[in-house]
């Protein structure tokens, strides 16, 4: 429950990932043609319109027959059928009728088919051409086909509605759309879809300190590298990012500028300038700008004061500036909200459990979250934790794939302790290989 201390909304990270979500949904949806929607969201569930298969068709390169004309061929005593058709993937109606014509139904005869053919409904099994021995006329196609066993009834045909009848709920409203629910939407024909409009976030880097890139680094200053983290990390997540120049620490200016975002943009999220120090100013600036907190403090370290304000529909996460807590708000918080406002069912962060390989022996009165490498051996997930990991630490970025959860406590956690762990963001989207 959330908790009153010094002035602070206190709060543990599930709980700040409810109070961001509470209350905002995805609410603009638009039609974009299908190739469009790769990583969108779909904004409505989708039936199937007709059966799938439409038709009945071949499985199969093979001959259409009727099984009971074949049910006493065995070796030695081959059953011949005279091919009198054939038909390709793509015939019409009209063809396959006239091509196998109105002959009488204990004729022994069979038609040349293909893979994805209609399968004329006087013939009940097909055949595949590896196990027929034809017999070829001057044209090279087969006149007669000699079988030396039989085939049951239904064999590599499949059925209209076999896989999906019509009607059928396929892909729900929250879905995102990959490979797989693309091949689902051209299937049936949809050249376009309804999906959720990406959510609009604007990234504003704060203090004095900090620098552009591609400028000549002055004396006692820092290039933001903050701001480009929260960038790609939202980029990656598939949002329409807004990337303004760094804030200095001053209320009136990054007041401005919060509200200009705000105007622009769904979530503001700031980096630097929350804390409790004397030039620390993002929290009195949101409330200069209209914003009423949500909570000031999170139950987390890094990242302890990690905030977040509402105004109207648009909500401003306040992230520390110490590369390792803003990368773990990033990841903990968030994302979930992020995919939240993108219409994702699946919102939340799928945690893992893994064994720990080394103990973690610090102490912290709250849950700590700690870059680590994460692999696969043998079935089980084994969690290294970085031996470098401080909390200022940037190269450590390019060696963690995963986040461990170490729990609050007096004492740390031991070598083979089973521990929750988070595959970040660019490993989870494909990056890991296992």
């Amino acid at each position: 429950m959330t908790t009153m201390q010094k002035q602070q909304l206190v709060v543990s990270v599930e709980e700040a990932i409810r109070h961001l979500c509470e209350g905002m949904s995805p609410d603009r949806t638009e039609k974009l043609p299908l190739e469009e929607c790769v990583g969108r969201v779909l904004a409505e569930d989708f039936f199937t319109p007709f059966p799938m298969p439409p038709f009945r068709r071949a499985a199969m390169d093979g001959y259409a027959v009727r099984s009971h004309t074949i049910i006493g061929a065995g070796p030695g005593s081959e059953v011949m059928l005279r091919v009198i058709a054939e038909i390709k993937a793509g015939s019409s109606r009209e063809r396959v009728e006239n091509c196998t014509g109105h002959r009488p139904i204990d004729d022994s005869d069979a038609v040349r088919i293909f893979t994805g053919a209609p399968v004329p409904h006087r013939y009940d099994t097909v055949i595949m051409q590896e196990v027929v021995t034809p017999i070829n006329g001057e044209d090279g196609k087969p006149l007669w086909i000699a079988i030396d066993r039989p085939h049951p009834s239904g064999k590599h045909i499949a059925e209209a509605g076999e896989d999906l009848a019509p009607g059928k709920l396929v892909l729900s409203k929250g879905t995102t759309i990959g490979a797989k629910e693309m091949a689902v939407l051209a299937s049936y024909g949809q050249a376009e879809a309804i999906v959720y409009a990406k959510p609009r976030v604007a990234v504003l880097p704060v203090g004095d300190e900090l620098m552009e890139p591609g400028f000549p680094l002055s004396a006692n200053r820092i290039y933001d590298a903050n701001g480009l983290v929260v960038y790609a990390f939202l980029k990656q997540l598939g949002v329409e990012v807004i990337r303004r120049k760094p804030v200095p620490d001053h209320p009136a200016i990054l007041t401005k500028e919060i509200e200009l975002a705000a105007e622009l943009s769904d979530v503001v999220i700031t980096t630097g300038g929350i804390s409790v120090g004397d030039h620390d100013y993002v929290e009195m600036a949101a409330a200069n700008a209209g914003f009423e907190p949500l909570f000031t403090k999170v139950l987390m370290r890094p990242g302890t004061p990690t905030s977040a304000f509402k105004k109207g529909d648009c909500l401003l996460l306040g992230l520390s500036g110490n590369p390792s807590a803003c990368y773990s708000g990033l990841e903990l918080l968030v994302k979930p909200t992020v995919q939240w406002l993108k219409g994702m069912k699946n919102y939340r962060n799928q945690w893992l459990k893994g064994k720990l390989e080394d103990s973690v022996g610090k102490p912290c009165p709250y849950p700590r979250y700690i870059r680590s490498i994460a692999s696969m051996e043998l079935g089980v997930w084994r969690i290294s934790p970085l031996p470098n990991d401080k909390s200022g630490n940037i190269a450590a970025f390019a060696e963690a794939n995963a986040i461990a959860v170490i729990p609050a406590g007096g004492r740390g956690a031991a070598k083979g302790e089973m521990i929750s762990f988070l595959l970040l963001t660019h490993m989870a989207n494909g990056g890991l290989t296992l």
